[in-house]
């Protein structure tokens, strides 16, 4: 089936190895590693299926460890989503097409040095930062790396947790880890701990407050990683409070992830 497209050898047929539902629409699902596709943390792949005779390609952020031999992803079911649909529906029969070339702009090089490191983020946005907090550099580069993550109920969190749980039990991490990570989780349509997106627990001085941490300074670092309004609420906030928008070629103050923003005008 796939033959008929005559993929090019920047493509490459992988198998699906698990596949776990958390919700009616929010699952990851893990893949075969080529032996010759390298990644930075962060960085995303197009993933392609072939819908309906046609080859369809939406980007995902790897959220593996570099040093994994298996590729993970974190997807959402997006209603009438032509993509998300049948995605939802694969299972360990099933192989998928990946582009070896990535790319993705929510990488360590693109920020200047600094003492913390801010890891914004709603929903799926988490998935970059899955693979950066198994990244023993992250914790190298920073004096304290804080996730803060927004969903709309708790259950929608239950992703998130488990990666924690592995994290911890990663022997060769978690000496990095230790004293230096922390997260910040917060659901907008339930009661929970914290509540409030994430505009509002930086601008109100919540966050700062909950947290008991210093206040927002020039060598805190940002990456931000979410739905289209959040990263355009969020950069622009940043963009007020002086921070400057980085890339590999010109480190700075902030990254955003700028395919989840033109993929999300797309039919997902």
């Amino acid at each position: 089936m796939y033959n008929k497209f005559e993929l090019s050898n920047e493509y490459v047929l992988v198998r699906v190895l698990s596949i776990k539902h958390y919700t009616n629409t929010l699952f990851s699902f893990k893949t075969a590693r080529p032996d010759k596709l390298r990644f930075k943390p962060g960085e995303f792949i197009m993933i392609g299926l072939i819908i309906r005779g046609e080859l369809i390609f939406r980007a995902y952020s790897i959220c593996s460890p570099t040093w994994s031999d298996t590729l993970e992803f974190y997807s959402v079911k997006v209603p009438n989503g032509v993509f998300t649909t049948f995605l939802h529906k694969i299972t360990t029969k099933t192989s998928i097409i990946i582009k070896i070339t990535l790319t993705g702009t929510l990488i360590l090089e693109a920020l200047k040095p600094g003492k913390r490191l801010f890891l914004l983020c709603t929903g799926t946005g988490i998935a970059p930062f899955i693979s950066i907090i198994f990244n023993h550099e992250t914790y190298t580069k920073y004096n304290e790396v804080i996730i803060v993550l927004t969903c709309r109920c708790s259950r929608e969190l239950q992703f998130f947790n488990d990666k924690i749980k592995q994290l911890t039990n990663q022997s060769h991490i978690r000496p990095f880890v230790r004293n230096k990570l922390r997260f910040y989780l917060s659901i907008t349509q339930e009661p929970y701990p914290y509540t409030g997106r994430i505009t509002w627990l930086i601008k109100s001085g919540t966050i700062i407050a909950d947290l008991m941490i210093y206040n927002f300074n020039m060598l805190d670092r940002f990456m931000i990683c979410g739905s289209q309004q959040m990263i355009f609420d969020v950069t622009n906030l940043l963009k007020t409070l002086g921070y400057i928008e980085g890339v590999t070629n010109n480190p700075q103050d902030f990254v955003y992830e700028k395919s989840y923003v033109s993929q999300l005008k797309s039919n997902n």
